[in-house]
């Protein structure tokens, strides 16, 4: 039996697959600058709810010159410090010279890849402020939860 060799491509075969490797690689690279800035963006978010946090109760000790007194005196802080709709007090607890509440802050941010679902996404972070001390020298604890630990179980 006699060997057959193949011919050669087409010039505008070769041309094809030139132009759709080099249309796939742009894709593939748009793709991960993309995610990578996303990422960023939602870290940044992240640390935002941290400095509400932070606001929160800074605004708590200027307020009221020591720990909340009541759950009302929280609720003011709150939308005094990071507006209304970005902060959600789920507990204040006080005790023997210490006051714990638990508060959820939102922060939004632009996703990279809107065709497959929204542009914004919100990110939600839990926190535990314990207020310690008397009115006079009142210092204030934050403590940041995972996100495999809800608002709810926080507060219990």
């Amino acid at each position: 039996m006699a060997s057959r060799q193949a011919g050669r491509s087409a010039p505008w075969a070769k041309a094809l697959g030139a132009v759709l490797l080099a249309f796939f690689t742009v894709l593939i690279v748009a793709y991960a600058v993309g995610e990578s800035r996303e990422a960023d963006r939602e870290r940044s978010a992240l640390e935002a709810t941290r400095a509400d946090a932070q606001r929160f109760a800074d605004a708590v000790v200027d307020g009221n010159g020591g720990p909340p007194h009541d759950r009302r005196d929280a609720e003011r802080a709150l939308d005094s410090a990071v507006g209304k709709g970005q902060g959600l007090l789920y507990a204040t607890r006080s005790t023997e010279g210490r006051t714990r509440t638990v508060l959820q802050f939102s922060r939004t941010f632009e996703r990279s890849l809107t065709l497959l679902g929204p542009a914004q996404a919100t990110v939600d972070r839990c926190f535990t402020v314990v207020f310690h001390g008397s009115a006079a020298r009142t210092e204030a604890e934050i403590v940041a939860h995972d996100a495999d630990e809800t608002c709810s179980e926080a507060a219990r």
